[in-house]
């Protein structure tokens, strides 16, 4: 089972991690852009190049889902040190920033959903803004430590925060030398495992993910649903959960945001939550929270339509984030 490392951090203030200079990261992005729209027309696809594709976007996906989503932003399951370095490694994957920005960000979100104050909102502001152009708004570039102490006491996540594009790097470098080399299958040269197995899926991955904080609030496009009346304007997109492994089912996760699933249903296909759930049966992480059955009930759902059982010992809340503020 995993074991919890506890630092007292109750009198540590950690301020502002300043970020990148804004042009650093939009020059950033432009790149791993450049690569994403050169992989279809300088490497035609062959099986391994889709099959590289496949993988690498689920990877990256669950990064985002399942390790910056649900653990950091919402402590649904619980991870000793090691395993929550080797998650956040996953997540800096992703390239959506830093794990304790993400956070951070996200907690503002959830704070003020729908409302003044929602950074990346198409109800109170544009689709535009709230798909992409908060993402690279200077006001909210920098992370505020002090908002995520409970994860920024520990200084390898600090480090991972500010220079999560090493690692991004890095995994790029691997994949290039592991096509080089033909580890990666016949026909696939480096240059072709970096753009199909690393920039596409990135650039996929990041617009797909953009679509939770505009098409799933709001009604933008049509369909999706609502189970739940809560204060905000989210949507159930099944189309959307199985692209984003999960999070799509999105009013149900606003009503209930700290629970290890997002799907509530049987028939609510959450892919990262199946994922948790094997990290869970084989001790790796802990703690997966449930959905009470008061809350499934409420949304219509008979506790035992649940597609899984909690896990044993798992612990039941309130739903709120139990992030400290400034």
């Amino acid at each position: 089972m995993t074991t919890a490392i506890t630092i007292d951090d109750t009198k540590v203030k950690f301020g502002i991690q300043k970020a990148a200079p804004l042009w650093m990261l939009r020059s950033r992005l432009a790149l791993i852009l450049l690569g994403a729209i050169a992989a279809p027309i300088f490497y035609p696809p062959n099986r391994y190049l889709l099959l590289l594709f496949v993988i690498s976007y689920c990877v990256r996906m669950f990064g985002a889902e399942g390790v910056y989503h649900r653990y950091f932003a919402h402590r649904a399951y619980r991870a000793g040190r090691v395993m929550q370095l080797i998650l956040c490694i996953i997540g800096t994957q992703a390239a959506q920033r830093g794990p304790l920005w993400w956070a951070s960000t996200h907690y503002i979100h959830h704070k003020h959903a729908d409302k003044p104050g929602d950074i990346h909102s198409p109800v109170v502001g544009t689709f535009k803004e709230a798909h992409s152009g908060w993402f690279m708004d200077e006001r909210y570039i920098d992370t505020n430590l002090d908002m995520v102490r409970d994860y920024a006491k520990y200084p390898e996540l600090r480090w991972l925060n500010a220079h999560y594009m090493t690692v991004y790097s890095v995994v790029c470098a691997l994949l290039f030398l592991g096509g080089h080399y033909g580890v990666l299958g016949e026909g696939v040269s480096g240059m072709a495992a970096m753009c199909w197995g690393a920039f596409l899926p990135t650039i996929l991955g990041i617009q797909v993910f953009s679509l939770v904080n505009s098409a799933a609030h709001g009604k933008h496009f049509p369909g999706g649903s609502r189970r739940y009346d809560t204060d905000d304007a989210s949507l159930n997109r099944p189309i959307l959960a199985l692209l984003t492994l999960g999070t799509g089912w999105h009013n149900n996760h606003h009503r209930f945001a700290s629970a290890g699933r997002a799907g509530f249903a049987w028939y609510e296909i959450d892919i990262s939550y199946y994922i948790l759930r094997m990290l869970a049966l084989v001790g790796l992480i802990s703690d997966l929270r449930p959905v009470p059955e008061r809350i499934l009930v409420e949304g219509g759902i008979h506790p035992g339509e649940a597609s899984v059982p909690a896990a044993p010992g798992a612990k039941v809340d309130n739903g709120l984030d139990s992030n400290d503020e400034a």
